[in-house]
């Protein structure tokens, strides 16, 4: 049998794809999304336990930003529906985290989901919206695993939260490595050679422990110790303040959510170690109940105190800001102005993903979520990272005065 060339191969080919060119059906064309008339953004927040007050401040900031809006974006009705993750009064639940996330999943209009507001419950919620393809916004999940690897994230973070493969979330507040860095940066300006380190056992007190102890010892610090506690500090605050006095710790830092732990840790520190010892805390109990007097943190004790909290990147409020924290009822600088700040921003976020979007729907609006870039708002310019982080990452640095959290100065990690 003869064989045929590649040449006379070639010309059948292309004669028979001629012969049936003039019956062949073209490809459609894909057809746009149409766009929906009314979506849904769900929040889920503890409107119960130790995080209410922050939660109650998110809220404020969340609703106005939509009634700004005139609850639509762009040409989108828009519906807010406010969960409760809270079972108890000792806040959220795994339970009422996950009926949430799966409550927002089965809702056909759900465009975006905004929550948790702590990083153990988001590592809940996270992979039920991540199968449904459903994009979530957090204002204030700080935990490093939940975007990347390295110091402070378990194994198999973040893969875990990503069943799909895919980025779904987007955390407005930096991450615990800045602070970690930031952190770090204080002590060694400070003089600090041996530290103390202190963390809880829940998830972001123990990632940013972690990421602290590396970034200590990136400067050169050494350890004291390093432990995590849980809620039996109190109990415990003594025996760790002798041990770092034995240790010859010259700073201690605590970075848990343990805030009468905190007091009697520090005021504990502050009798055992050398008085130009310095005392950390960080984001998780920097509250007003922690310093106020005649409850909180001794007078004397102040001076040795320093806090970290996540603000927006300028050494004096804007005017838009300002009226804001005016109209919010929050007072500039303090934990209840950042929650306020940060929800209304989330809100913001959410809708302007939807507007851009031009659909409302997740696939559209997620797409549009992860384009966000040179946003201006009132926490800053920022964009947002294809792993999920935006591009904040200004803390401000506290003391104490009179029984208040005093700012000082901003700092932002080096490298």
């Amino acid at each position: 049998m003869r064989r045929r060339t590649a040449g006379a191969v070639a010309l059948l080919v292309v004669a028979l794809t001629g012969c049936g060119s003039s019956d062949a059906e073209p490809e459609p064309e894909p057809v746009p999304a149409s766009p929906l008339s009314q979506v849904t953004i769900y929040s889920s927040l503890p409107e119960q336990g130790p995080d209410a007050d922050e939660t109650a401040a998110v809220r404020r900031g969340m609703a106005l930003a939509l009634a700004e809006a005139g609850m639509r974006a762009g040409g989108i009705r828009v519906i807010h529906r406010e969960l409760d993750n809270a079972g108890a009064p000792d806040g959220w639940t795994p339970e009422r985290v996950s009926q949430n996330a799966r409550r927002a999943v089965q809702d056909d209009s759900t465009a975006l989901y905004l929550g948790e507001l702590r990083s153990a419950a988001s590592t809940l919620s996270m992979p039920i919206l991540n199968e449904a393809g459903i994009p979530q916004i957090s204002p204030a999940a700080t935990a490093i695993g939940l975007v990347e690897g390295g110091p402070g994230a378990e194994e198999g973070e973040p893969e875990r939260y990503y069943p799909t493969g895919e980025r779904h979330f987007v955390r407005l507040m930096p991450g615990d490595g800045a602070q970690a860095g930031v952190l770090a940066a204080l002590m060694a300006a400070d003089g600090c050679e041996r530290l103390a380190l202190v963390g809880g056992t829940e998830t972001e007190g123990a990632a940013l422990a972690a990421a602290l102890a590396a970034a200590a010892a990136e400067r050169g610090l050494e350890p004291a110790y390093e432990v995590l506690v849980g809620d039996d500090l109190v109990r415990r605050a003594p025996q760790l303040a002798m041990q770092a006095s034995v240790r010859e710790a010259d700073c201690l830092a605590y970075t848990g959510e343990d805030a009468r732990g905190a007091l009697a840790l520090l005021t504990r520190a502050g009798q055992q170690l050398d008085s130009d010892a310095s005392l950390y805390v960080t984001k998780g109990v920097a509250e007003p109940g922690l310093f106020a007097p005649p409850t909180g943190l001794p007078v004397a004790l102040a001076p040795r105190v320093t806090a970290t909290l996540p603000t927006r990147g300028e050494s004096s409020p804007s005017p838009t800001r300002q009226a804001l924290v005016d109209e919010l009822g929050a007072e500039p600088r303090t934990p209840g102005d950042l929650y306020a700040l940060y929800g209304y921003e989330t809100m913001r976020l959410a809708l302007d993903a939807i507007a851009r979007s031009r659909t409302g729907r997740p696939p559209d609006v997620l797409e549009a979520l992860f384009e966000t870039d040179e946003r201006r708002s009132v926490l800053g310019t920022y964009a947002v990272q294809d792993s999920g982080d935006s591009t904040l990452d200004t803390y401000g640095v506290y003391g104490v005065e009179g029984g208040r959290l005093a700012f000082r100065r901003l700092a932002v990690p080096e490298g």
